[in-house]
This record gives C-alpha cells, structure tokens and sequence, in this order.
C-alpha cells in the first residue's frame, strides 16, 4: 500500500511539540539521503504505532512532521503550521481535516490544502514497506520554492492577507529575489484595480521600495510589505479596469485637458508601442500635470512617484503603470478653476512664464526673507514670488522657500486646532505643502520650461492655502529668532520630559517620537546629524502607528520629502518640521468629519467651510 500527495513546500517555522509522541524517532539506520542532500527518507514507526484517526509528530533528518492515518491512508505534512508556526500535531484531526489549535486554520491531509486560512502547509509523500511507515521531505531549491510563492504572494495581495504577504515576502527575499522585483509584481497585480488610477497607494509603494533597497537581510522586510499592503488594501475586491488599444496618433496632454481618460490611456500605450523616448513621454505626462493644480497637488506627486518607480523597475513596466497615470490626472479635481484660487488665478494669467523660467538663483540669495514674506502673506503672494525669482531666487530659489515655509507650518501648527474634531484642518493639509514643493522640484530638475515654472507658482500657492488655519485661527507668528530660542528651551526640557516617559532618562530622537514628545523631537531634530535624523525619522514612519491607510501614506511620502529637501536646502528644517508631525498627536477625521459635514449640508444646504 502506497500514499501519494503532491509535493507543495512552505518555509519550516518552530515547531510545538508540547504533546507530541516523539517515540520510535530513531531512524537513523533507515534513512537515506539523495546526492543531492535534497531529499531524505526516513522510517517513521511500525504502521501499528497509528490508529485509524490517530496524528504523530515525528523526525524526517531534521524536519519535522506530522504524520496522520485517517480512512483513506497514511499522509505526512510539514507539522509546522504555515501561519506562525505552531505545531499541527496538538490540534484535532477530523477525518481528512487537521485543523492547528491556535488560530482554527484546516488543511486537508492528503494534499496540504488550506480549507480555512491563507496558506496551504507541505505535503510528503508516505510509503509502506514491510508493516514500516516511511515519508519522502524533499527540500525544494530556491527556484521551485519561487514557483509557488509568486502566486501565494499574488493571492495574499488579492485578498489583503498581511500576515501571507509578509511571509510570502520574506521567504522570497531569503530566495534571493530582490525588493525591487517583489515589490514590481504587487504594483503589476494592483494597477489595473485602483479606482482613480495613480494614487497614495503607488506613491508610498515608490518611497517603501526605495528604503527595502538601501537596507539588508531581514530589515527589508517592513518598508516593502507596508508598501505591498497599501497596494493592497486600496484595490481589494476590485474589478481590473480594461486598457484600450494602443494609438500614438493621440496627442496626450490634449486627451487630459479634454478629460479623455480612454484617449489618454490609449495615447501613452501608443507612445510606448511606437519606441517614443522615455523622456519625451515624462515630458508629456509632466507637462499635463504643471497644467492645473490638481487635487491639492497629488497630481504633481504621483506623476513624479510613478516615474520614480519605473527608474526602479525599469522601463519595461511602463504599459503596465502610465496609462492609468493617464487616467489619474484625468480624474484629478481642477483646483486652479475653483472660487478658492480665483485671485491667484487672475495674477497668474498675467505672469510671463517663459521669463520666469529663464530666471536663475544667484550666487549669495537668502531664502529667508522670502520665507517671512510667504508665511505673514495675506493674500497668496504670486507677484511676489514672481519678483523674487527675478531678483536671484530663480525657480530653485522659489522653491527652497516654499519647503522652508511648508517646514515652518508644521512646526507652528497648533495642537489645539489639531484636537478640535470640529476643525476639518488638520497635519497632512500642511504636509501637502512639503510633498509638493519636493515633487514640483523633481519636475523642474528633469523637464524645465514654462510649464513646471508655472507649476512653482502653484505650489507658492498652496503654501499660502496651508497656512489658512492659521490665519483663521490668529495663530501667533514667530520669526526665525522666536524659533531658535524656542528650540533652546526644548533642548533644556528633552531630558525631564523623557526621563518622565521613559523611567532612565533617554535622550534621543526616536524615545521623543515613540513617547509623543513633538517639542522635544524637533529640539533634537535640529541639533541632530541629518543623515542619522532622517533614518531614525524613517524608522518612526514605517512603525505602523499611523492607524489607517492614508496617514501612514502621508507619513512615509513627508518623511521622505523631508529628507530630500533637508539635502537640498541644507536645512535640518523640513526634518524638525516632520519629526513634530511624527511625534505629535493627530486626529483622525475620515469617518467624523465626513458625518460632520455631511450633516452641515443636509440640515443647511450649505458646503463646508475651507
């Protein structure tokens, strides 16, 4: 008599043996090996050792097993549970059906298929030879371990299972794939699903991808499985949205302004189709996102993020992703057409772009006047931002002010206003001013002309718009004096108010984040070496204590802005200025605000106030 399964593998976790029947383990004298070292077949007991529904954990070399008799045979499956772990030998076996105590997962023992779980656990195969019990445990080599978790990991996505697509993740980094290839096939199984196409979710994919790949070993494992299960939450359930056929006669940025998202899709495909250079399609999709100041400056953002991403990945994924960049912008809110931006709108008209572009930052500018200008602005100071640049800023210069002044905001961003739940302002309104004025950078740097230019007066602009609660609020101003010698005070204060968190007096940067101490964190921001200051702030960002989705996105993308524009500027600024955001207490207003305004309008008839 012979039993046969099918030879799935997972990686082996630790084993429970608490009760375990470990006898007749001793198999040495009748076990082999291949010449390989992969496979190893080992006697496991007498058949007599089993009764009929009876399960044995016992030693195939140094894998454990669990071997069970039902009705239809003798079968072996690996007896760690593929979930944590836990040994299948102390849970139940039901007829065909073992079923791990600890978190009720099934698995059918003649297949190691899961019936209730995420996983299906490894299967070996079972010989009877003269009234002996012999199992097969064939190691499987990296590539076919590969073959099967590509599509666990796929699944895992599909059904947002973070615990599978975590382990998933980390057994095919232990494989040798690398970050960048797993975190290609989570975008390329995604896409196609999100509703509005480029979104947070392909952003913070792009900036967790880039902090995998400077890491190693096992630490790569969190910033790529965050990216992994934002992807995945946000286009759960989802149908995939079909592509339309390729056609290079489309000329993009005109099907985007039309609000043609099949042209545009069909437009960028045609391109792609056609060999047009890279550049030029950036150029395209650059130069259709500087046309309006879309959805509060996302537009901008995912236009940089995706083509980071693909700088990553390589250009071959391109077909995959850019159309439904293409259709993102499409579906992005024209905030230069609404009543808000209708004064700077005016002044814009009216602005010279192609002399604004071929202004530069002259040798010896300060920002800092600049910056005092924007932040006590009471009207949105396009004119003046066009004169500055004009007068030695240049667009670099223009934007190393609005970072500084995005930076400045946060660090005066009243706590008080952040606990009204009544307030719809809050942290990541003021955050867009920072991951915009970084995304317009890029532009710039990569497609300068006219039209990014004008993409540096929106974002002077919604630097302006984030100061609003401030404004509403008669938020006290501090200039850069006031700032410093409230930096001074926090650094007196940090120890105390650690040692009153921590219970030994740890002073560093990452116990004043962990223990929501925001002046403290910012003191030692300032005071910190940058590099080092933006890794602890990294850490702090990928810790999962944002609570939803979209805060742990903004986390990681103003960190990350942060760190790029902190290079640029060679100010610690915009890291104090994000340290605060981390360290600080945040209200989340998804689920109240939108009660909150939704009975405004069906009592009153009347939009909410911005």
């Amino acid at each position: 008599m012979e039993t046969t399964a099918s030879n799935r593998s997972t990686e082996n976790g630790p084993t429970d043996t608490a009760s375990s029947d470990t006898s007749n383990t001793d198999n040495t004298d009748t076990s082999n090996t291949d010449n390989t070292g992969r496979t190893t077949t080992a006697s496991v007991g007498p058949q007599t050792d089993w009764d009929i529904g009876s399960m044995k954990m016992r030693k195939v070399g140094d894998h454990s097993v669990a071997v069970a008799r039902t009705e239809s045979g003798f079968h072996a499956v690996d007896n760690a549970c593929p979930h944590q772990g836990y040994g299948l030998v102390t849970g139940a076996l039901d007829g065909e059906l073992v079923t791990c105590q600890w978190h009720n997962w099934k698995f059918d023992v003649r297949t190691g298929q899961c019936v209730m779980g995420e996983e299906d656990v490894a299967c070996h195969k079972v010989e009877l030879r003269d009234g002996e019990v012999f199992v097969q445990v064939t190691a499987p080599s990296d590539a076919e371990r590969q073959e099967q978790l590509w599509p666990s990991l796929e699944r895992g996505i599909s059904a947002h299972y973070v615990g599978q697509v975590s382990r998933d993740s980390v057994r095919l980094l232990e494989t040798g794939v690398t970050p960048t290839d797993i975190m290609a096939s989570g975008v390329r199984s995604t896409v196609a699903k999100s509703q509005w196409g480029i979104d947070h979710a392909l952003a913070m994919a792009t900036d967790c991808l880039a902090l995998a790949e400077i890491r190693h070993g096992t630490e790569r494992a969190l910033p790529l499985v965050q990216g992994l299960a934002g992807l995945s939450e946000t286009t759960r359930d989802r149908p995939v949205r079909p592509v339309p056929d390729p056609d290079g006669s489309i000329d993009v940025p005109a099907a985007i302004e039309s609000e043609d998202a099949e042209g545009a899709m069909a437009g960028v495909l045609g391109a792609i189709h056609d060999g047009v250079d890279p550049a030029t399609i950036r150029h395209q999709l650059i130069d259709a996102a500087s046309a309006h100041h879309l959805s509060y400056g996302h537009g901008l953002i995912y236009t940089q993020k995706t083509f980071e991403f693909l700088d990553r990945v390589g250009w071959g994924e391109a077909p995959e992703i850019l159309p439904h960049l293409a259709a993102s912008l499409v579906w992005s809110t024209r905030e230069d057409t609404l009543p808000y931006m209708s004064k700077a709108m005016q002044r814009l008209a009216t602005v010279d772009l192609e002399a604004l572009t071929a202004t530069s930052r002259q040798a010896g500018w300060e920002p800092t006047p600049l910056v005092d200008l924007f932040l006590d602005a009471t009207a949105a100071p396009m004119d003046e931002a066009v004169a500055a640049a004009a007068n030695g800023a240049g667009i670099d210069g223009l934007l190393d002010a609005v970072s500084l002044g995005a930076s400045h905001r946060l660090l005066r961003h009243d706590l008080q206003v952040e606990l009204d739940r009544g307030d719809p302002f809050g942290w990541l309104d003021i955050t867009h001013a920072l991951t915009t004025a970084q995304a317009v950078r890029w532009a710039w740097q990569n497609d300068p002309g006219p039209h990014t230019a004008r993409a540096a007066l929106f974002a002077v602009w919604l630097l302006f718009d984030a100061g609003r609660a401030e404004r509403r609020n008669s938020a006290e101003r501090q200039d850069e004096a006031e700032r410093q010698d409230m930096a001074e005070q926090r650094d007196l204060n940090v120890q105390d108010a650690h040692r009153q968190h921590t219970g030994n007096g740890t002073q560093d940067l990452a116990s004043a984040l962990l223990y929501s101490d925001p002046e403290g964190a910012v003191a030692l921001a300032m005071a910190g070496d940058q590099k080092r200051v933006g890794e602890v702030l990294t850490d702090a960002a990928l810790a999962d204590r944002a609570g939803s989705f979209i805060v742990a996105a903004h986390l990681v993308k103003t960190t990350e802005a942060a760190r790029r524009e902190a290079a640029v500027t060679g100010s610690s600024l915009p890291l104090a200025a994000t340290a605060r955001f981390l360290a600080a207490p945040r209200v989340e207003r998804f689920i109240a605000g939108n009660v909150a305004e939704s009975i405004g309008f069906v009592t009153t008839g009347k939009p909410p106030a911005r």
